[in-house]
Order: C-alpha cells, then sequence, then structure tokens
C-alpha cells in the first residue's frame, strides 16, 4: 500500500488494533487500507468503522453499508469494528467486510426507502445509509422522525432510534428555514 502526503505529518497507530471512541478529527493525510482485498483511500488519521465501509463503496469494493467490518489481524485473527467505533489508520491496515446476518427494516428518509441492518440506529447512521442508497442529502443535515400525529422530533446523530417497518425521516440542510 501506499502513503500519499497531503501537508501533515505521517499517522500511525498508538497500538496494534487499537479502537478508540470520539469526534471525529480529520486532516490532509491521505492513507491506503485494505477492504476484501481492495484499496481503499481516506483522508484523515481515524475514520469510524461507516465511514471506511462507506469510502470502500464509493470506491469500487462490492459490499453494502450494512455489513460487519472486520480488522485483519497480523495473528490471523480479526477484531469487529462497530459503524461508530473509530480506528486510527495508517498503511498496511486491512479489513474484511462480510454480509450481516441480522434482519432488514426498510425506513423512508425524505419520501425514498432506505434499508437499515439491525434493530437500531443512530441518526448519522440513518443518514449515511440514505446517502450510500441514493438519497440526495449531506452528513451535516439535521433528521427528523415523523411521528404518527403529524409532528416530528429531532434525531442528533448520536441519537438512536429504535428501527421498525415503516419509520418516516425527513432530512434538511441545516440552513434550511421551510
Amino acid at each position: 500500500m501506499e502513503s500519499e502526503k497531503v501537508g501533515s505529518p505521517a499517522l500511525e497507530r498508538d497500538e496494534p488494533g487499537e479502537v478508540i471512541r470520539g469526534i471525529h478529527d480529520h486532516d490532509n493525510h491521505l492513507v491506503t487500507v485494505a477492504v476484501n482485498e481492495h484499496p481503499v483511500k481516506i483522508l484523515g488519521h481515524k475514520a469510524s468503522g461507516l465511514e471506511i465501509k462507506t469510502a470502500a463503496i464509493e470506491q469500487g469494493v462490492h459490499m453494502r453499508v450494512s455489513f460487519i467490518l472486520e480488522e485483519d489481524l497480523s495473528d490471523g485473527g480479526h477484531r469487529v469494528v462497530e459503524d461508530h467505533d473509530e480506528v486510527r489508520l495508517h498503511e498496511q491496515l486491512s479489513f474484511t467486510a462480510r454480509e450481516n446476518q441480522h434482519h432488514t427494516v426498510t425506513v423512508s428518509v425524505n419520501e425514498q426507502p432506505v434499508k437499515l441492518q439491525g434493530h437500531k440506529a443512530t441518526g448519522a447512521e440513518i443518514k449515511a445509509a440514505a446517502i450510500v442508497q441514493g438519497v440526495i442529502i449531506q452528513p451535516n443535515f439535521v433528521l427528523q422522525e415523523e411521528l404518527p400525529n403529524g409532528t416530528s422530533r429531532i434525531v442528533g446523530d448520536a441519537d438512536e432510534v429504535h428501527l421498525r417497518e415503516h419509520l418516516r425521516f425527513t432530512a434538511i440542510a441545516p440552513d434550511d428555514n421551510s
């Protein structure tokens, strides 16, 4: 794998296989990792599991955002990287993405169907899945759940939603005053 420097020092992991949780902190360093043996370029020195999967899909890796992402360890083992887990990126980092056997739920985002895996998802995960599945929104859009009584509630990026069929969401630009 090759590293491309775009204006910041080379990045390394503190510990092999270290998974951290925290705020996204990207810079101008482009790191090439492998997902299912395909090179995937990611900007920054940390990325969440969901960001790694999304980048892989956008760069032609045949997989879905619902796949389970596992870091390939040097001893031949694997470590599951959850969508919300952040990984310090470095060259020679390798992942395997495989089909998740959880149940699928179809919700709507801006009147478009979006398939989600599992029993719950965060606002950020719902928006990321919608983007990967072709809904024209951005990660910084405000997500609202449309409630049966005609009102809505804001779903923050870290807020968890218990998934069930036919949930309806709207995602609007943060500066949209409509």
